[in-house]
């Protein structure tokens, strides 16, 4: 019975151990890969632009991004200089001096273009066919996003069952040497423990004895542990995946502190609603541009998709319902973004609407 259980805890420290080291291995992998390899800011005006040489560790797709400026209404603040539908640019990709894929036809903005590539080290140079130098004083950039759905998909389905295995590991090290114990406690007992007593009945047996009666199988106790302690885990997956919550978790900027840069390159990334009169629905801007309300969550997902850190910051005017503030919450939460709230400085006061008295008689 020794060598059971030391079986049962060697399968556990193996599950513990790979469990553990995958998860590590997971993460690190995960957190060293290359998603930005280039945010730079640019010049529009009508030419040739080149990254330099950038480093790439992902065999997959990327996105190249010409970003016009986020700050900017373009139909109503400079209609002239209105790059969507207008700005036109293509690109060549190089890795070691050779030219590896192009972009023949000229795109334009909102539309992205893309290329597939693997690790090693590239140069891409970017033309711009019109000029747009009108631009510049909003700081375009120029963006290489890589594409990572399927490596994140592959994470998430790797992590569950590495902490199964976590689990798995120590239920056998918990509960190995108990059912060990208690096997060998049945074993142990003896219809008659006198010796002189079985020597005297020895005598008269003429058939083979039965076999001793044993306790419970060790496959039943092992099994029914494994599976109760596997139940107790579905069950808790179930109430989490059913937990409707009760709260939304922000933090908030103490008031005339302003959102500030993540970096030197990257404006951060605000919502702002504004009223726009009573019974209307808020106005509401993402980074100064207007969005729809059943847009939002796509807008938030472009632009948090440029950048590293996701943070969202929320805006409201002072009479806004509740409601309209706590659906921008929930918008940056199922994104997976923090959201931080803060006081507008620019806010205009609201248009209350007049009451009206009944005179006194």
């Amino acid at each position: 019975m020794g060598r059971r259980v030391a079986w049962s805890v060697s399968i556990g420290i193996v599950l513990i151990v790979t469990g553990w080291t995958g998860r590590a291995a997971i993460e690190h992998w995960m957190s060293t890969r290359i998603v930005y390899p280039v945010n730079m800011p640019i010049s529009l005006a009508r030419g040739h632009i080149h990254t330099g040489p950038f480093r790439l560790n992902l065999n997959t797709e990327y996105s190249v991004y010409v970003e016009p400026g986020t700050d900017w209404i373009w139909e109503q603040a400079h209609p002239n200089c209105n790059p969507y539908q207008h700005l036109q640019t293509r690109w060549a990709l190089y890795r070691d001096g050779k030219l590896v894929d192009q972009l023949d036809q000229p795109t334009v903005l909102p539309w992205f273009s893309g290329f597939t590539a693997g690790s090693g080290v590239y140069d891409l140079d970017l033309e711009v066919m019109s000029d747009f130098s009108c631009l510049d004083p909003v700081h375009p950039r120029l963006e290489i996003v890589a594409i990572t759905e399927n490596y994140e998909s592959a994470a998430f389905g790797a992590r569950p069952i590495l902490a199964t295995g976590i689990y798995v590991g120590f239920a056998l090290l918990i509960f190995g040497p108990i059912v060990g114990f208690v096997h060998s406690r049945v074993h142990s007992n003896k219809i008659a423990d006198s010796i002189s007593a079985g020597q005297d009945f020895q005598w008269s047996r003429k058939l083979p004895l039965r076999s001793r009666i044993l306790g419970l199988p060790s496959f039943g106790l092992y099994g029914g542990a494994v599976f109760a302690l596997l139940a107790i885990l579905m069950m808790l997956l179930t109430v989490g995946f059913r937990y409707i919550p009760r709260g939304l978790w922000v933090r908030a900027l103490t008031r005339g502190v302003v959102p500030q840069k993540p970096d030197a390159w990257t404006e951060p990334l605000i919502v702002r609603l504004k009223d726009a009169g009573l019974g209307m629905e808020p106005k509401l801007y993402v980074n100064s541009g207007m969005a729809g309300w059943n847009d939002l969550r796509s807008a938030l997902k472009k632009e948090l998709g440029r950048r590293q850190e996701w943070v969202v910051y929320v805006a409201a005017d002072d009479c806004l319902p509740w409601a309209n503030v706590a659906a921008v919450i929930d918008a940056a939460h199922s994104e997976g973004a923090k959201v931080v709230l803060f006081h507008d400085p620019q806010e205009q006061p609201c248009e209350l609407p007049l009451t009206t008295k009944k005179p006194r008689i």
